[in-house]
């Protein structure tokens, strides 16, 4: 039995990869009604600033202080991925760029070697598929890296999409929709004698990403934030990225590789290079000196790339929470539900959010993992 009755109406507030996700399994998938707020264009910030991938193993096996179950929500994840790319594509004709190349991990010193090791070490505990590499067999896999490179993982759990493809799609799909309604502008919450609403809706989903404590709320003529409905929520802090993209060449790596924060990503006749993690920093415009620094990491991990003119710079936010899992259920006032802190998982972790929140809002059983990311959970990270 639903919670909300058979066919509630949802407002869904934020229109990145996470709000837009959750609107395609509502409404496309499962015949809700839903409403779409956002100030911003549709798919900006952190989905259009994203390069696509989908890493469980190099993002979230080995990642210290982090949410204890949140290797097993992004391999659950990366599972559903291939399902939901061949639907979106399928009622879209968007191709979307799932690749299933298997992902390279390099190590350039003995450190990252180190948690490579561990890395591998957790995979084989969950029987997970990969395979440890020596400076000359990650070499023959990618000829473009530096001979600098002492080991490496190959990866076939983290693969990659077109993050901008994905949002083109998902937009399309549901502007395409009669029972979704784009709204450009804050919705219109207000809390009537105690009591939190949204005319015209039974359910709130706040999907913001990094401003999701701060959506405001009207009370009595004065507008609060949200985090005063669900204090947990300021528990959502921002971490700005810098990135760029090169022109791609014969030096250029064909498949993607992963080193400490470093990554290169192949796509369309570019090298996407990122990306740096800043905490407590709100960005819309990247800064010289650090896409310069970022640039010499990629000339040291992979020497072609010395010489590629750069296409692009951006910088984006990303929204984290202190154990670098999200937020994904219904808070503690009724009717409203969240979905945001996906930190660097945000692309991964779209299609199964959305799956949870879905469930959670029809009232279908969304399964024993996703009690594990309440809002009201305890931080209790692994060492």
């Amino acid at each position: 039995m639903a919670l909300f009755g058979s066919r509630p109406r949802i407002a869904i507030i934020g229109a990145g990869i996470i709000g837009l996700s959750a609107a395609y399994e509502l409404a496309v998938r499962r015949g809700a009604r839903v409403s779409i707020f956002d100030t911003r264009p549709p798919g900006r910030g952190a989905s259009w600033a994203a390069a696509g991938m989908l890493a469980p193993a190099f993002e979230a096996a080995d990642e210290p202080g982090q949410h204890p179950r949140l290797f097993e929500l992004c391999l659950r994840g990366a599972e559903i991925w291939p399902d939901f790319a061949k639907d979106l594509s399928a009622r879209t004709g968007v191709d979307i760029g799932l690749s299933l190349a298997a992902c390279l991990a390099a190590a350039l010193d003995d450190s990252e070697a180190v948690r490579l090791s561990r890395i591998a070490s957790r995979l084989a505990a969950a029987h997970i598929g990969h395979s440890a590499l020596t400076r000359a067999e990650i070499l023959r896999r990618e000829p473009a890296l530096s001979p600098d490179v002492i080991s490496g993982l190959e990866l076939p759990s983290d693969l990659r999409v077109n993050n901008r493809q994905v949002v083109h799609a998902l937009i399309s799909a549901l502007r395409a929709h009669p029972k979704v309604k784009f709204v450009t502008g804050p919705a219109p919450l207000r809390s009537v004698g105690g009591r939190f609403c949204l005319e015209g809706h039974d359910v709130v989903l706040a999907a913001a990403g990094w401003e999701t404590s701060i959506i405001k709320v009207e009370e009595q003529g004065q507008l609060f934030s949200l985090v005063n409905w669900e204090t947990a929520l300021d528990d959502i802090d921002c971490y700005g990225g810098q990135m760029l993209s090169v022109a791609d060449g014969a030096g250029a790596p064909k498949r993607v590789v992963r080193s400490g924060h470093l990554y290169l990503v192949p796509r369309d006749g570019r090298v996407v290079i990122g990306a740096t993690v800043e905490p407590d920093r709100v960005m819309d415009e990247p800064e010289e000196e650090a896409i310069e620094a970022l640039r010499l990491e990629a000339v040291r991990l992979c020497p072609g790339l010395a010489d590629a003119p750069v296409l692009e710079r951006w910088a984006g936010v990303r929204p984290g929470t202190p154990d670098q899992a999200p937020f994904i259920g219904e808070t503690t006032t009724p009717g409203l539900f969240v979905a945001a802190g996906h930190f660097r998982n945000g692309i991964l972790l779209a299609p199964i959010t959305a799956r949870i929140i879905a469930d959670l809002i029809l009232g279908k059983d969304a399964g024993e993992l996703a009690g594990a990311f309440s809002v009201r959970r305890a931080y209790a990270a692994t060492a």
